[in-house]
């Protein structure tokens, strides 16, 4: 992935850098470098086939910026600091001193040509002004090869024919977004696109004024004022919200013609993980209870996460999306399904904390007994098993060669604390490994770990480092919504 974005560094011209540049760039410690940039790396190869090339380049600009490559002068917020927010609600979380803003709506929605556009999620921090636009009706009919997910063009499409300006300081700014999506309707080979959502963040240096939003083949417009709030807004004051645990979790809910849309967000000051696909290439994070992938039902999956009417009776997915710390999810209901109850089983939570160890490698077997302790659980490793082995190939002119190596299968078991959170997952990383993996194995049915790897033949020991343990947090939510925010 670094090879990858380094070339396209190499192919960047000066006003590329000026245009995606923030003014200004925080200086960060060493290990804040390095969260960056796994986290930023991992965002760029989960989504590159949503992303733009460009919108790719303007990430990647961000993080050689912030790593240290490109030199500017440090500012008043530190990247490193997380930020929670409820979009549209003035809530946040915040253990500094930074200027928040809400949003006073001017005009926040409108009909125009049987298409409906809403502006949503109007808030800024510091000097960054984001928010969202949804647009609803039928937006453009696209060819199947228009629309598949591995190819631009839908995107390109739909932002040629509804390109969004925003008007501030007096001029009217081209604005991309780095994050969107789409909902379609499918007959045969054409799909027509019903819903378009977009994510948009501008840095301004006078925050506090009018901002007009206008879309390209419309002629009403969105606008809204923003005003500094230093305050904090309770949760329940903006929907059903429960505390448990020291996590909060809000949700509320508007019927449209396409269901019910319902939204819930986590305001915490850990990582929590979402339950979808994407995590099978890494850590899919387990429901409490289950130790092995086996154990993992269709109904466990279904019993995480689901919503209730007022019989009692789930009800069907039809979409969902992420968001900033939480989900969109549209269901199938009317407002006679209110009052309708969220319902989250307990979650998965991943640590910060970093440990190492060293493994002695021997020829054969041999027993071990090292422990690694972490805030709610233990590592323990039991035995580690080496084989030497021949590898085979070609260096750099061709020719064939071939190398001594160590195959290591390593066991190890976890321990979880009792109480709220518990540790199930760790990932590891085997320093001076010859295949370079980080290794996050799931227990075999005896409730062991057990991975491989490959290491020089003449090394002694091999050093482990632990990092990123998953924990369940043991609580479950019931969140009751009484009635719909609003019905369309």
């Amino acid at each position: 992935m670094k090879r990858d974005w380094e070339e396209m560094l190499d192919q960047l011209e000066e006003k590329d850098l000026a245009e995606y540049l923030p003014e200004t760039l925080p200086e960060v410690d060493e290990v804040t470098q390095k969260r960056i940039e796994k986290q930023t790396l991992g965002k760029i190869k989960k989504e590159r086939k949503r992303f733009s090339q460009k919108q790719i380049v303007a990430a990647i600009i961000c993080l050689v910026a912030v790593l240290g490559v490109v030199g500017r002068e440090p500012i008043q917020a530190a990247f490193e600091r997380l930020f929670y927010y409820l979009p549209g609600a003035g809530m946040y979380v915040d253990e500094e001193e930074n200027i928040y803003y809400e949003a006073e709506i001017i005009n926040g929605e409108f009909t125009e040509n049987d298409i409906h556009v809403r502006l949503k999620n109007v808030y800024a921090e510091n000097h960054a002004v984001n928010l969202e636009v949804v647009m609803t009706g039928n937006l453009a009919e696209l060819t199947r090869e228009e629309y598949e997910n591995d190819s631009p063009d839908k995107y390109d499409k739909l932002e040629e024919m509804y390109a969004l300006t925003m008007e501030y300081d007096g001029k009217e700014h081209d604005m991309a977004a780095p994050s969107k999506g789409v909902t379609s309707e499918d007959e045969n080979d054409t799909y027509m696109i019903t819903r378009y959502r977009r994510d948009y963040q501008r840095y301004v240096k006078n925050v506090e004024q009018t901002y007009t939003v206008h879309i390209a083949g419309l002629e009403n417009t969105l606008s809204f004022r923003l005003i500094a709030n230093t305050g904090k807004e309770q949760p329940e004051n903006i929907g059903a919200s429960q505390t448990q645990n020291d996590i909060t979790i809000t949700a509320k809910a508007d019927v449209a013609e396409q269901g019910i849309c319902l939204e819930y967000y986590v305001l915490t000051d850990e990582t929590l993980p979402d339950f979808d696909d994407d995590f099978m290439f890494r850590l899919m994070p387990m429901p409490y209870g289950c130790r092995n992938l086996d154990s993992v039902t269709q109904e466990k999956f279904q019993d995480m996460l689901y919503v209730t009417n007022k019989d009692g009776e789930r009800l069907r997915y039809r979409g969902q999306e992420s968001v900033e710390n939480g989900r969109r999810m549209l269901l199938e209901g009317t407002a006679e399904d209110f009052p309708i109850t969220f319902h989250m089983s307990p979650l998965t939570g991943v640590g910060k904390e970093r440990e190492t160890v060293e493994i002695p490698m021997p020829e054969s077997i041999r027993a071990l007994d090292q422990t690694v302790e972490f805030p709610y659980g233990t590592v323990t490793f039991e035995r580690v098993k080496g084989e030497r082995i021949k590898l085979s190939g070609q260096n750099a002119a061709g020719e064939e060669i071939v190398a001594e190596a160590k195959d290591l299968e390593i066991t190890y078991t976890i321990t979880p604390n009792e109480g709220k959170r518990q540790l199930y997952g760790v990932f590891m990383e085997v320093k001076g490994s010859l295949d370079g993996h980080p290794q996050q194995i799931y227990p075999d049915e005896d409730g062991k770990f057990r991975f491989h790897t490959l290491v020089g033949s003449t090394n002694e020991t091999v050093t482990l480092e632990l990092y990123d343990p998953y924990y369940w947090i043991v609580d479950d939510y019931a969140l009751v919504l009484e009635e719909p925010g609003s019905v369309k």
